[in-house]
C-alpha cells in the first residue's frame, strides 16, 4: 500500500507536462501531523484503545482458562483413562484453536473500529487540504508522510510550499510555535 501511494506521487509529478510547469502551484501538507492536533483524533484513540482493551481482556481470559485446564488435566491424566484422557485433549486442542481464531476475529474488528473513527476525520482533513489549495491557488498537494513513512520533499522555498500552517489554522486548530512546517 506505500508503494504504491509512493509510486503514484512519482508518477504524478513524473507526468506534469512542462509547459504547464509554470502555471503550477505545488505544496506540501503534513497531513499525519495535522490529524494528531485534532482533538477528535485524540478521543478517537482513546476509543480505540479502550476497545482494544476490552478484547485484549477477553483474550486473556480465554488464555487463562485454557491454563487451569490444562494444569488440571495434568494433575488428573495419572488417574484417567487413557479415552478420558484423550477426549479432554481434544477438547483443550479445540480451546486453542478457538482462541486463535478469537485472536483473528479480534484483529480485525480492532482494523474495523480504527477505521471506524478515523476515516471521517481524515476526510475532514482531505477537505481542509482541498480548500485550501482552491484558495490559495495549489494545483497540486503532495503529503510528506504515508502511513507512518516520512517522504523527503525538497523546496526551494519551504515557508511557501508548506501549507500545512494554513491547513492547522482552517480547521482553528493550534499547533505548538516550535513544530509547524518542521
Amino acid at each position: 500500500m506505500k508503494k504504491l501511494a509512493i509510486s503514484m506521487v512519482l508518477a504524478l509529478i513524473a507526468s506534469l507536462d512542462v509547459a504547464n510547469a509554470q502555471n503550477m502551484k505545488i505544496g506540501f501538507v503534513q497531513s499525519e501531523y495535522v490529524l494528531s492536533l485534532m482533538p477528535e483524533a485524540q478521543a478517537a484513540q482513546q476509543d480505540v484503545a479502550t476497545f482494544e482493551r476490552k478484547l485484549n481482556n477477553k483474550l486473556t481470559a480465554m488464555r487463562q482458562g485454557l491454563e487451569l485446564q490444562a494444569a488440571q488435566l495434568k494433575e488428573a491424566a495419572p488417574n484417567l483413562p487413557d479415552s478420558v484422557l484423550a477426549g479432554r485433549e481434544q477438547e483443550l486442542q479445540t480451546l486453542q484453536q478457538d482462541i486463535v481464531q478469537e485472536q483473528r476475529t479480534a484483529q480485525n474488528q480492532l482494523q474495523f473500529k480504527i477505521m471506524q473513527v478515523m476515516n471521517p476525520l481524515q476526510q475532514k482533513v482531505q477537505q481542509t487540504i482541498d480548500s485550501v489549495a482552491q484558495l490559495n491557488g495549489y494545483t497540486h498537494i503532495f503529503p510528506t508522510d504515508i502511513s507512518g513513512q516520512t517522504l523527503l520533499v525538497y523546496s526551494q522555498n519551504p515557508r511557501e510550499s508548506n501549507v500545512t500552517p494554513l491547513v492547522i489554522e482552517a480547521l482553528g486548530l493550534t499547533a505548538p510555535a516550535d513544530t509547524v512546517g518542521q
